[in-house]
């Protein structure tokens, strides 16, 4: 049987390693057997195609969970038009990695608000949102200077990110964003 190796870099900065082989083996779907942390082989199967992926395991003792991570850097708040009382809240990416479950979903919440955001995985190990899919953001208002408690700026907005895999391992991420002042 030949095999055909790919290490594919995704704009995310993803790196992703899986192997093709020309023919079907038995197992559909099934993963190798798991070592005492390391790597693991993960095979998945559809019709006569199979996909084998190296992914690291979590030692056994229990110290490292197997959620990863949800990273969201630079949190903003801008006034495109000083004149009004209108800014928008957006992040310049969210991303979340749960190897070697699978992600099923992750949502942004603005506490002031609500929920803004949810998204959905399927079969994949990690999840990627970058700044243009909120097309301007999420808008709320500016507020006077000093709203928000800090006095050259105006609200405050508390967030939450939340995210769960597979394995019903959960993971969040807290901040504040501070607005601009509208000084009318």
């Amino acid at each position: 049987m030949r095999a055909v190796a790919w290490r594919v870099a995704l704009a995310s900065g993803v790196i992703s390693s899986f192997v093709l082989l020309a023919a079907p083996r038995p197992g559909h779907g099934q993963d190798a057997p798991a070592p005492e942390g390391g790597k693991q082989l993960q095979i998945e199967e559809q019709g006569e195609s199979r996909r084998e992926s190296e992914i690291m395991v979590a030692p056994p003792n229990g110290d490292a969970p197997l959620i990863g991570f949800i990273d969201s850097p630079t949190a903003t708040c801008y006034q495109p038009d000083p004149a009004q009382d209108v800014c928008y809240v957006n992040w310049y990416y969210m991303a979340v990695d749960a190897s070697p479950n699978y992600m099923i979903w992750m949502q942004a919440e603005l506490n002031a608000i609500g929920k803004v955001g949810r998204y959905q995985g399927f079969f994949q190990t990690s999840m990627y949102v970058p700044y243009n899919m909120h097309g301007q953001g999420f808008k709320v208002a500016c507020g006077a200077l000093g709203a928000g408690g800090d006095p050259e700026l105006g609200n405050a907005y508390a967030y939450t990110l939340r995210a769960r895999d597979s394995a019903d391992l959960g993971a969040a991420n807290y901040g504040t964003v501070y607005c601009p002042a509208f000084t009318p």
